[in-house]
């Protein structure tokens, strides 16, 4: 009988665990990688309150135009209902890793310094990847520090950040 109980009492306590896992805050789950920049996943709709609480002034998404018609919530007409800038660099299909969209990454970064900020994509890589090459070209950083800076276990850039640095 002792057995059971003790069964049940794990059973529980691992449901409890993994509800609270699931109801993690999207900041939480999403990696801070400097002093007012955080990278993630796409938002949902009920984030971007969240968002707004902690004071997110700017969402920079590199989805293409194609991927965002397919989110079920206007990204932009939300942040707009919070008082966030937003902003949509494409990388993906039809708008290709370059240096010229490294440039572009950094004149948004220019234009919202001081604010806290949101990068986003589906997953967050293509954010990790703008913003790892970003921090080597317009932060001054090594190729290790941005790369540890952005939470990576990897000891090399990898090829996407190499052709946004143009080598």
């Amino acid at each position: 009988m002792l057995k059971y109980i003790v069964m049940l009492l794990l059973a529980a306590q691992f449901a409890v665990a993994q509800e609270s896992q699931e109801q993690a805050s999207y900041l939480a789950k999403a990696q801070q990688v400097g002093a007012n920049v955080w990278i993630g996943d796409q938002p949902s709709a009920a984030d971007f309150s969240e968002l707004a609480a902690e004071e997110i002034g700017a969402v920079i998404n590199t989805r293409t135009a194609a991927e965002v018609q397919q989110v079920d919530f206007n990204e932009l007409e939300q942040a707009s209902k919070f008082n966030m800038t937003y902003d949509l660099l494409e990388v993906g299909q039809g708008h290709p890793y370059s240096p010229a969209k490294l440039t572009e990454f950094n004149e948004l970064m220019t234009a919202h310094a001081g604010k806290n900020l949101l990068l986003h994509c589906r997953s967050g890589n293509r954010a990790t990847q703008l913003y790892t090459a970003w921090l080597i070209k317009y932060q001054d950083k090594t190729e290790a520090e941005a790369l540890q800076a952005v939470g990576s276990k990897e000891t090399a850039l990898n090829d996407s950040v190499k052709t946004l640095l143009g080598q």
